[in-house]
């Protein structure tokens, strides 16, 4: 399978002087109600026109982190009340130190969970067992020869699959977030690998969808709480790629 390390993609001047001003906005350079310096301040410490320092400032204030009024200046927002999770792909690239700790990795990671979790409990609920050929036929997919993008591209379907069959709206919309958010780390070259070892993740999605089509939710919720340690340990090595180091349970 070709699911080597790829390059981190080359960003644009904009997108430079972004990282830049959400770091420095992060980690307390400057505060909430604080005005940004004046753009020609900003154009002459960055060497860039005014016209490349503007379309950056468009992106800050597009994702909460500035307010841009005209004859005011620009005024730092909040980020805690004013910022979602959306830019987490660009933290992770630029500051990761400064957003990951192990708490916030837990946060994470319960989280996801327990969002593939409701998926599958809710599909439990209205399965037929007519499905089952039909989400392992999804499943299959998944091969040597499937490519790292490719990859998760086929787990969104699959789980979209069980989203139609669970027919829960709430779910369907924190999971096309959780989509989009995975599509820009693998954009961003972040996600280098597979969650686990390709046998592991067919022995693990085969006995969910199996529990799923007997309506079992029971068996659900024991498969997934008997696999976190391997969903854990696909977190730990993607946060091991940030450079990032997170205790695994035989250190705690």
């Amino acid at each position: 399978m070709s699911t080597g390390a790829r390059a981190v993609k080359r960003i644009s001047l904009p997108e430079q002087i972004v990282a830049v001003l959400r770091r420095e906005i992060l980690t307390g350079g400057f505060q909430p109600g604080d005005q940004l310096p004046s753009e020609r301040e900003l154009a002459e410490r960055f060497g860039i026109s005014r016209i490349t320092l503007r379309k950056a400032l468009a992106v800050l204030a597009q994702e909460g982190w500035i307010e841009i009024v005209q004859g005011r200046g620009n005024t730092v927002l909040d980020f805690r009340t004013s910022v979602g999770i959306e830019v987490l792909p660009e933290l992770f690239l630029s500051c990761p130190e400064a957003v990951m700790s192990p708490p916030v990795f837990e946060t994470i990671l319960a989280n996801s969970a327990w969002l593939y979790e409701q998926i599958l409990l809710a599909a439990a609920k209205k399965a037929k067992p007519e499905d089952e050929p039909r989400l392992l036929k999804l499943l299959s997919a998944q091969t040597e020869e499937v490519g790292l993008e490719q990859f998760y591209e086929n787990e969104f379907r699959l789980y979209r699959e069980l989203l139609r069959i669970g027919d829960h709206l709430i779910l369907q919309m924190a999971f096309n977030s959780q989509v989009k958010l995975s599509r820009k780390l693998l954009a961003q070259g972040l996600v280098r690998d597979l969650p686990y070892p390709l046998p592991l993740y067919h022995t693990i999605n085969r006995s969910l969808v199996k529990a799923v089509c007997a309506g079992n939710r029971g068996r659900v919720q024991s498969l997934m709480s008997k696999h976190r340690p391997d969903m854990e340990e696909g977190f730990r090595r993607f946060f091991t790629n940030l450079g990032l180091k997170i205790k695994g349970r035989e250190e705690d």
